[in-house]
């Protein structure tokens, strides 16, 4: 009986080593950072995963739209969405011991270009010497990420942030907007800083690529709409043609083999005023056929058929292509006390979809 009972022990030992040497993985999650994304986002994804040999097991990724951008074999991998919105699905296959497990996700591209400014980091960027903090405020009961920004230099008397698409691809119809504002010293009239001089305005700028095909000789190269949040104390520009005053003016620049144009139309709307603190969403539209429309708090307070006459009248065949998304802001005169802006809620969309600022 002893020599039998030593004998199952030793019989239950290898047993229980071959049980132990058997290599497993359990997948526990497949995690992203977020859950809507836009078009072109990269994003990062990673697996966590129980294992008795977690060095051992083998990651295998797959998408269903869009493009993967890291090595395979990893438990963290990089997706770039595609340029369309839709439900697209990425997974990961797990190996270990000659077993495989899978888990999917659904990934939500929800339009071409949005930032609401609720991670630690952003993909809009500020000129040199600009300073972007990533603030939060309360609405409606809760918190809310914004981004702040200020110039800090004392040679220039305007700084901007911007976003550059990287897409050679993007052209018009083209809309963008934000919720913006200003916290603090915005000035009541012109800023010299250094040798530089600016009016005390905050205008979009939309930067445009020409068209490779090239047939046209001018094209149009730098698209604005400029606006004067709290006036001029010294009274408001006039319009060059009617010599009217206005606060707000739709420019755009031609570009005639480096010899530069620029065309303008002006307005006087209630709407453009910005108190201190009182952010609105400001939003401008250059749709399929080439008309501009700018709204502000969902008010239209600007209209005009400018381009799509400019490309009339120059028999204009060249697709106009959309390069980066700036708004430009004043430095504090002699950059002394530079005004803190507040940017929120960014949205771009090339679906022609009218964004009026809601």
């Amino acid at each position: 009986m002893k020599l039998i009972n030593i004998l199952g022990i030793i019989l239950f030992s290898f047993l229980l080593a071959g049980c132990e040497d058997e290599e497993w993985a359990r997948i526990d999650s497949l995690s992203t950072d977020g859950n809507e994304f836009f078009c072109n986002q990269k994003v990062k994804l990673w697996m966590v995963v129980e294992s008795n040999n977690l060095v051992g097991v083998d990651y295998q990724w797959a998408c269903e739209g869009g493009r993967l951008t890291q090595p395979q074999g990893l438990n963290e991998m990089t997706w770039q969405a595609p340029t369309t919105p839709g439900i697209y699905k990425v997974s990961c296959t797990t190996t270990i011991g000659g077993k495989s497990e899978t888990r999917s996700h659904d990934m939500n591209v929800s339009s071409f270009y949005f930032e609401k400014f609720e991670k630690s980091s952003y993909s809009f960027k500020g000129q040199s010497s600009t300073t972007l903090t990533k603030s939060n405020e309360v609405l409606n009961g809760k918190t809310n990420g914004y981004l702040q920004a200020v110039a800090k230099i004392t040679t220039e008397a305007t700084r901007y942030i911007y976003y550059n698409f990287g897409d050679p691809t993007l052209k018009t119809p083209f809309s963008c907007g934000a919720k913006l504002g200003w916290i603090s010293d915005f000035p009541t009239a012109s800023v010299k800083v250094g040798t530089k001089t600016s009016v005390n305005s905050l205008y979009y700028q939309v930067t445009m690529n020409r068209d490779p095909d090239k047939e046209d000789v001018m094209y149009i190269d730098d698209i604005r709409f400029e606006w004067y949040p709290v006036g001029v104390t010294t009274g408001l520009p006039l319009d060059p043609v009617t010599g009217q005053p206005y606060n707000g003016c739709f420019k755009f620049e031609q570009n005639n083999g480096g010899s530069k144009t620029w065309f303008q139309v002006s307005v006087n709307v209630p709407e453009l005023n910005f108190a201190k603190g009182e952010n609105k969403r400001l939003a401008i539209n250059i749709g399929t056929d080439y008309k501009v429309s700018v709204y502000v708090a969902g008010a239209l307070v600007l209209e005009t058929d400018a381009i799509q006459q400019w490309r009339t009248t120059n028999a204009a065949k060249d697709d106009m292509f959309v390069n980066e998304w700036r708004l430009v802001f004043p430095n504090g005169n002699g950059g002394n006390k530079p005004p803190k802006i507040y940017f929120d809620d960014a949205y771009a969309l090339v679906d022609g979809t009218v964004l009026k600022g809601l």
